[in-house]
Order: C-alpha cells, then sequence, then structure tokens
C-alpha cells in the first residue's frame, strides 16, 4: 500500500503533525509518500522529514505522481 500524504497547510505546527502522521503511517507497513507545498517550517517537521528519508520514503514528491501511485490519500490542510 501507497499513501500520498499532502500538506497543503501553511500553519507550521499543522505541518510539523502532517509529517509526523507520515512516519506513523509508516509503523504499520505502509510506503508513504509526501507531498510539501510549503518549505519544512519547523524542526519537527525536519526531523520527521529525514526520518521518513532514513527509511526510503519520498518526501517532496509532485502532487501528479504521487497522486497517480497512491492507494489512499491523506490530506492535511
Amino acid at each position: 500500500m501507497i499513501i500520498a500524504v499532502i500538506c497543503r497547510t501553511r500553519d507550521p505546527h499543522r505541518q510539523s503533525e502532517a509529517l509526523r502522521a507520515a512516519l506513523g503511517l509508516t509503523l504499520r507497513g505502509a510506503s508513504v509518500e509526501v507531498v510539501v507545498e510549503e518549505p519544512l517550517l519547523t524542526p519537527l517537521a525536519e526531523r520527521s522529514a529525514v526520518a521518513l528519508r532514513s527509511f526510503g520514503h519520498v518526501v517532496g514528491v509532485d502532487l501528479a505522481g504521487a497522486l497517480a501511485r497512491a492507494t489512499a490519500v491523506e490530506v492535511w490542510t
């Protein structure tokens, strides 16, 4: 299963939570692709992105590509 996590918020705390949630989705064995339209706004978001990448997940993928590959989509606004 590939889950696209689309983060479309400008709120730094909401963005951090979206990335943290993406990390949590991987605990159930899902592959995650994160679409972030803003630069990462907090240290927590940065650490979550680093952790996701270190586990082989994609952070910063384009929206169209993520949607084409995804079997499920989660949107954070």
